[in-house]
């Protein structure tokens, strides 16, 4: 990958020029947030966690010294408690002398929200400080994308890479840059393609038990019309006629009935032809086919795109066996009268970035941005390997490990969605950056 440990092209020369620029061997540092919110109804249990992990990583496998690391947590004095004003000033110390060859990182583990100036707006992701606990007021005590921005992306210098996590919910969109990779569904691998076959054969078995039963009365070889509700039961039951009721973890398997059909009309009930039940069938069963042929790592479901931009074009149209605590804290109701806390203190504050992130200056910039869901989803604190840890930082580390903590970022997010799914966690995890062709630099610059 030539000299730069990132991009290069296919001769080994690299194939955007600020990836070389400056002297080798710069200095590391990163700044690591983590809040618990203790003692308060917004209680989490593993973002301190998160923070321990990624510290002990980035010291063990990237050569980043401990002086050079700033964690802000309530494990540490209440003077260094991730409050607003902390983490900002641990934002400035992270950029303090920056320079050409450095590398930064940024780790935030917490709750994460959306604030809208008002009802029309598009919401704007934000990251929640412990001053939200305390004083709740919206939008001074969060961390605006705006506010990010301002401290993180706009002053990193020309040759600086700076890698920032966000593991908490509605954050596809906090970094707001033109390239953002979504990793929808992660590649097949042998034990979901199991499952998936599993699946599809007990939902094609009961489109079969449709058209078996469709075929039999459309046929004249079953008479209905005088059945009584009991003969009818056993009619269906005979047929393997697919039941319904009640879905869910709380689901009484003696609820499932056949009240969705016998609480409708006959001739309603048999609207559904034969055609369309054998319709069905054969669609079930060209899913399965192509299930089988699948070999272990195709199939991902992978969007490359401005996600900023086509979700301003969308907007309007939007519509627990584990033990988790969803990291998210809502905005409380508007106020539509003349409080402060209604008015965006910032250009753009609540109604996101838009466009301006395609200027060009943004293209300079050697910037990756994590996030461990997308807007409209919630990123999990759960239980794992024996601990409490945020979903999207265990896979983030796994995935690393499990490739020698050498890889590309866009192979990197997709390892991160397959941990995710075979751990049964559903959020689908974001990375932006500011060049598409970055998407193909080795995490931390790391040599591929």
């Amino acid at each position: 990958m030539g000299n730069t440990g990132c991009c290069a092209s296919s001769d080994g020369k690299p194939i955007y020029e600020a990836l070389s620029a400056g002297p080798p061997g710069g200095r590391k540092k990163a700044l690591l947030v983590g809040i618990n919110y203790r003692n308060t109804g917004s209680e989490l249990r593993g973002c301190i966690n998160d923070t321990i992990n990624m510290q002990e990583m980035l010291v063990k496998q990237y050569g980043f010294k401990l002086e050079d690391i700033r964690m802000i947590n309530e494990d540490q004095e209440k003077s260094s408690w991730p409050f607003k004003k902390v983490i900002f000033e641990g934002m400035e110390w992270l950029y303090q002398d920056a320079r050409s060859g450095d590398t930064l990182v940024f780790h935030y583990s917490g709750h994460g929200s959306q604030y809208s100036a008002d009802e029309k707006a598009m919401p704007a992701d934000c990251i929640c400080p412990l001053d939200l606990i305390i004083d709740r007021k919206w939008p001074d005590s969060v961390i605006l994308d705006t506010e990010i921005h301002e401290k993180l992306y706009d002053p990193l210098p020309p040759g600086c890479k700076a890698i920032c996590v966000f593991d908490c919910c509605h954050s596809a969109t906090v970094a707001n840059l033109c390239e953002t990779m979504v990793v929808k569904e992660g590649p097949i691998t042998a034990s979901k393609k199991e499952k998936l076959i599993k699946e599809l054969t007990r939902q094609k078995d009961n489109v079969a038990a449709e058209v078996r039963f469709y075929r039999e009365v459309n046929s004249g070889q079953l008479d209905i019309k005088k059945k009584s509700r009991e003969e009818m039961i056993q009619l269906l039951e005979k047929h393997a006629f697919p039941k319904r009721g009640p879905y869910g973890p709380y689901s009484d398997v003696s609820t499932l009935n056949y009240n969705y059909l016998l609480s409708t009309s006959i001739s309603a009930f048999f609207e559904d032809s034969v055609k369309a039940a054998e319709a069905r069938l054969a669609a079930k069963e060209k899913a399965i086919a192509k299930v089988q042929s699948m070999q272990p790592g195709e199939g991902a479901e992978i969007y490359i795109g401005n996600l900023e931009q086509d979700q301003q074009t969308a907007y309007g149209k939007r519509e627990a066996a584990k033990d988790i605590r969803l990291r998210f804290i809502p905005q409380p109701g508007m106020d539509s009268g003349d409080s402060e806390t209604a008015k965006p203190k910032l250009l753009g504050a609540g109604r996101g970035y838009r466009d301006v992130l395609g200027q060009a200056k943004y293209k300079d910039h050697q910037l990756w941005v994590f996030s461990g869901c997308q807007d409209e989803e919630t990123s999990e604190d759960a239980h794992v390997d024996g601990t409490f840890q945020g979903a999207f930082t265990w896979a983030l580390i796994k995935a690393l490990k499990s490739d020698g903590f050498r890889e590309a970022y866009s192979k990197l997010l997709i390892q991160i969605k397959t941990y995710l799914e075979g751990g049964g966690f559903k959020q689908v995890p974001a990375l932006s950056t500011t060049h598409k062709m970055y998407l193909d630099c080795g995490f931390l610059g790391e040599e591929l």
